[in-house]
């Protein structure tokens, strides 16, 4: 009978060292998932993150510029156009906001060079659009960069 006691004494004092060595292996079972969709949540942020920057790059801003009127060359007729200018980012459109005299002024003499017959069909705008995109990327002053615009466009495009 001494030995029956014995036994079901030690069995007794297993239990609770098998109960604590289960509740470890499930705490760090459970700290090691935690880890694991911890960190994959972090992923799946970073990825979010860099699609929305990528979208907000994406997003055209554009630029509009008043109307701009000159007096055609050799001619008695003058050409009243507003343009818009599609920049890549909103970094571009404070530096064009902040140099718009010399926009104005660059695009003024581009326009006032031009004769009647040169802005007349759908080719010479073409090529006044390009001139003026060539002409407003350039720096404005030698320590910026250039400016990259991706289009310009007419709003308004009257000869008379």
């Amino acid at each position: 009978m001494a030995e029956e006691k014995s036994e079901e004494g030690q069995k007794k004092s297993k239990l609770p060292l098998i109960i604590i060595g289960v509740v470890v292996v499930l705490a760090l079972a459970g700290g090691g998932a935690w880890f694991f969709l911890k960190g994959g949540d972090a992923d799946a942020d970073k990825e979010q993150a860099k699609a929305k920057a990528s979208a907000l790059e994406a997003i055209p801003v554009y630029m509009p510029i008043d109307t701009l009127t000159v007096n055609l060359k050799d001619s008695r007729q003058y050409l009243q156009l507003t343009i818009t200018l599609q920049l890549k980012n909103g970094e571009d459109s404070a530096l064009v906001k902040l140099y718009m005299p010399q926009v104005r002024t660059r695009a003024l003499i581009v326009l006032a060079s031009k004769k009647p017959e040169d802005v007349i069909s759908s080719e010479g705008k073409l090529a006044l659009l390009e001139e003026l995109k060539t002409i407003t990327e350039k720096p404005f002053t030698d320590k910026l960069e250039p400016i990259e615009i991706l289009d310009v466009a007419f709003t308004s495009f009257i000869i008379q």
